[in-house]
């Protein structure tokens, strides 16, 4: 990509636009935040990437593009994850230590800080993905102080219970008798009461995902690997963190992962909205549609759009953004 090409990309033509992409000193450490929006004036979305260790910030275009005509979005690479892990590569090891769920909620806390340092706001959208919406939303309920409204995609609700949901969502569509069938009863029979990141847990999720995939999540789209080898966003060590996270790096973000249960607390003070893919491989809507009649908030929805899995913002961006606007229009008229 040319160099032309590359800074029309990143500093667009928007004379009331914002492009930042900087690393402020967050809970001790350089963590990289990246703000993009064509209009100043327009509402804040901070993005919560999943993973652990799964930053998006590098494919905003290919993910976010649209949200940036009607939103200001920033993305923020995790501790450990991509730009961040890069920019700490010394303490790297010391950084492993740590990923509890206080951890995350003062990096949360901190990121806003630095945000009302560079943008003119009051309140912002919090929108967490995947292991995101677990910081995400434990962030919504300790500091709705900070938030316009709380937007969980693909909503961690439990580790676990979302395996064996998906298991069992398998068994009912894979022939009985079939060699895919042992293997998802095999996992549903071992897999641990108390799951431990380790790694005969990460050779059972490999044998897992390529299963729910095959036959549940049959729209997923996965994002071009040009788009990630040529993104204008990252050079290449940065394509290789994005693309190759150390997951030996982030065992403590895992185990806080493994253990978290959404249920503990089901208390809102800000407007909630839950998307899911109907297709979903990870985070089961069923899990959160057990208990939304007990979850208290000042305004809640859930959404589950057809034909998306996981990324259903990505497999369908028109129906997420969608569902996006007419939830923040309506908790603001």
């Amino acid at each position: 990509m040319s160099k032309i090409k590359k800074n029309a990309i990143l500093y667009p033509d928007n004379k009331n636009g914002i492009y930042l992409y900087e690393y402020p000193m967050i809970n001790g450490i350089k963590q990289y935040v990246q703000v993009r929006g064509a209009n100043k004036s327009n509402p804040l979305i901070l993005f919560i990437h999943g993973g652990p260790g799964g930053s998006l910030a590098g494919v905003c275009h290919v993910m976010q593009a649209e949200w940036e005509k009607d939103f200001t979005v920033v993305n923020w690479d995790q501790r450990n994850a991509c730009k961040t892990y890069l920019a700490n590569k010394d303490k790297a090891l010391e950084i492993a230590e740590t990923g509890s769920i206080d951890d995350f909620v003062q990096d949360i806390d901190e990121i806003i800080a630095y945000l009302h340092t560079v943008y003119d706001f009051e309140k912002l959208i919090l929108m967490g993905f995947s292991w995101g919406s677990a910081i995400g939303a434990e962030y919504a309920k300790r500091h709705p102080e900070n938030l316009l409204c709380y937007v969980g995609v693909g909503q961690h609700i439990n580790y676990r219970d979302g395996v064996t949901t998906v298991c069992k969502q398998l068994l009912d569509i894979i022939p009985e008798n079939s060699k895919d069938a042992d293997k998802v009863k095999k996992i549903l029979t071992d897999f641990p009461e108390k799951p431990v990141w380790n790694n005969e847990l990460f050779k059972k999720m490999r044998y897992y995902s390529p299963l729910a995939y095959k036959y549940i999540g049959k729209h997923a789209k996965r994002v071009p690997i040009g788009k990630i080898l040529t993104s204008p966003f990252m050079n290449f060590k940065e394509r290789v963190a994005a693309s190759f996270p150390n997951y030996s790096l982030l065992k403590k973000s895992y185990e806080t992962m493994l253990t978290y249960d959404f249920r503990e607390n089901l208390d809102f003070e800000v407007p909630a909205l839950f998307v899911f893919g109907k297709e979903e491989t990870v985070c089961p809507s069923e899990l959160l549609t057990e208990y939304f009649d007990k979850i208290t908030a000042p305004k809640k929805k859930i959404v589950v759009i057809e034909n998306a899995s996981h990324s259903c913002f990505y497999d369908q961006p028109q129906e997420f953004y969608s569902t996006l606007c007419d939830f923040v229009k309506s908790i603001s008229d």
